[in-house]
């Protein structure tokens, strides 16, 4: 029996590797859905219940999710990455916030030193998603593209670690925007540090994206009645 155990924990584990080289080499990339069951037992050479507790390892691990009668898909391609959401996700507001009281002022400069001209126009889309999702109270898309507005500023600043770290932040700002109800309280006039910073990356100007930077962060901290001096 013993013997027995030893071998199903082999071909599981075989198939977790396999399943996950395949996710890091990218030939399943974050967003796609990974082949059916049957697709797996075939080409990995395992049962399906081996196939399902791997697949079960990956979704703890953070790199798979299920949805729901549509199948399983890759949310990460990094173990680590994923480790990091799950602890985000578990973290206080308070403490989110005041980590991204350091981090965007870090992403607004380079940003602004660094952007290319694709990365500018897909912030600017991303603002203008924002303020379309805001003029119809939109609560989920405005959410989800006020976050993917703050990921792409720090995706151009040519620091993948730095871009990396907010991908992972996505999930948790995204609560903390609801948390703090920033589509009751949000404007998308001129006096709006998200314009402001966006017009100081497009004249790739690092001091007036870092001032912009910190009075969008000082706004979330108003909205969200935190704590943060101590």
């Amino acid at each position: 029996m013993q013997t027995v155990r030893k071998g199903r924990v082999s071909l599981v584990e075989s198939a977790t590797d396999e399943i996950r080289a395949q996710i890091v080499n990218g030939t399943w990339p974050v967003g796609s859905r990974i082949p059916p069951e049957s697709v797996l037992c075939e080409s990995l050479g395992v049962s399906r219940a081996s196939v399902r507790e791997a697949v079960r390892s990956l979704v703890h691990s953070g790199l798979l999710e299920p949805r729901q009668g549509d199948g399983t898909f890759v949310i990460s391609d990094d173990d680590s990455a994923a480790a990091l959401r799950r602890r985000l996700e578990r973290a206080e507001l308070s403490h989110v916030t005041q980590v991204r009281q350091g981090l965007d002022v870090v992403a607004a400069r380079q940003a602004a030193k660094h952007r290319t001209e694709a990365q500018l126009a897909g912030i600017e889309a991303a603002l203008a998603r924002r303020n379309a999702a805001l003029s119809a109270r939109d609560t989920d898309a405005f959410t989800a593209a006020d976050a993917e507005f703050h990921v792409l500023v720090a995706e151009a600043g040519a620091n993948p670690v730095l871009a990396d770290i907010y991908r992972s932040l996505s999930v948790a700002l995204r609560a903390e925007l609801r948390r703090a109800a920033c589509v009751d309280t949000a404007t998308a006039a001129a006096t709006d540090p998200h314009l402001r910073l966006t017009e100081a990356i497009r004249a790739q100007d690092p001091q007036a994206a870092v001032d912009a930077a910190v009075l969008l962060l000082a706004g979330h901290v108003r909205d969200l009645a935190l704590p943060l001096d101590d």
